[in-house]
């Protein structure tokens, strides 16, 4: 419940985006991140409507008895949408750090600031390596069945912190990504305005 407030309370702040959707240059990345949306907004659909079927607590009157079919779809949603968080947050990242520096004032560039959050997410994505190997995150967005789940005999913070660096981890693999995929295309251009030139010559 707390992180579909946390989505609902997203979606009022970004409520702007919606209408802006249609508008401006639709390229590669600006399509890629509206198809990144859509795929979460399904997910969290899912989610929502399997966790009412399955709640104990909250929505204990509209659980199913044995409803085993509807945990598998709930974890593999879950584990999905943890997926899709990573990738929309990279292809966003470059709108997070504008809003961070405006938030806390980082007006002008600093080579070491820049030094440690690079060094700090270069750590996180090792940890979020390690933590998909132990946890088996691939095989779960497989739907594959695996014998690890929540150890009630471990710490809470480490069982979040793990999920929280593999978002880190491919937060950054689609951030480097799509700027690498930025450069080969401007690289591109300048190659075809230079043929151009030659040509006019």
């Amino acid at each position: 419940m707390a992180l579909f407030a946390l989505v609902i309370g997203h979606n009022v702040l970004n409520r702007r985006w919606y209408g802006n959707v249609q508008k401006g240059r639709r390229d590669v990345v600006r399509t890629f991140n509206i198809f990144t949306i859509m795929c979460l907004a399904i997910a969290m659909l899912v989610m929502l409507a399997t966790s009412l079927l399955i709640s104990r607590d909250l929505f204990a009157f509209m659980a199913l008895d044995g409803a085993f079919a509807v945990r598998e779809i709930h974890m593999f949603a879950g584990y999905w949408t943890v997926l899709i968080i990573a990738i929309h947050l990279g292809t966003r990242w470059m709108v997070v750090m504008n809003t961070v520096r405006s938030t806390f004032g980082f007006s002008s560039p600093n080579a070491a600031r820049t030094m440690a959050l690079r060094a700090a997410a270069m750590a996180i994505a090792i940890w979020g390596v390690r933590s998909s190997l132990e946890m088996a995150f691939v095989s779960k967005l497989m739907l594959t069945y695996s014998l690890d789940m929540w150890d009630f005999n471990e710490s809470m913070v480490g069982f979040f912190s793990n999920y929280a660096s593999i978002v880190g981890l491919y937060a950054a693999l689609v951030h480097y990504g799509v700027g690498l995929l930025g450069a080969v295309r401007a690289g591109r251009r300048q190659n075809r305005q230079r043929g151009t030139e030659r040509y006019d010559r």
